[in-house]
């Protein structure tokens, strides 16, 4: 009896999350009306130039880590067109390495990281970090 009924829970829960994996993209279409609802769903599912816009506002806002994490994930080497979904940034710069990032082959949103190292080297937000500087800068204009 026990057993019968864990399988079923089993089973249910199951069904739940598979059906919930299918929901991952959302048509962003269907918030057009709100402009800053519609960017944020784009941002969401990988857009760049979301992502950017994102990062603004809340550069524009004072809210500084949550614009550099946009900025990150907008300035991010991609290895395709399709978008860039997100785990999250890396937690520090060692997690990803500049050669890794420009293995990836289509080049970061450059406006994005032009905000880096805008952000980066005048210590907004942050503290003054060269060697962040530099990487971004290298990410803009590869040697």
């Amino acid at each position: 009896m026990l057993n019968k009924l864990f399988k079923t829970l089993v089973f249910i829960l199951s069904i739940i999350v598979l059906s919930s994996c299918t929901t991952m993209q959302q048509d962003c279409r269907v918030l057009s009306a709100d402009r800053d609802a519609f960017r944020n769903c784009m941002a969401v599912q990988g857009n760049q130039t979301a992502q950017f816009q994102m990062g603004m506002a809340a550069f524009e806002s004072q809210d500084y880590a949550k614009s550099i994490e946009w900025f990150k994930r907008a300035g991010r080497p991609r290895a395709s067109q399709s978008p860039n979904y997100l785990n999250g940034p890396p937690k520090s710069r060692r997690d990803i390495t500049f050669r890794d990032d420009m293995k990836m082959g289509l080049p970061g949103h450059k406006s994005s990281l032009r905000m880096l190292v805008r952000i980066y080297e005048e210590g907004i937000g942050v503290t003054a970090d060269p060697k962040q500087v530099t990487r971004y800068k290298n990410m803009i204009n590869p040697s």
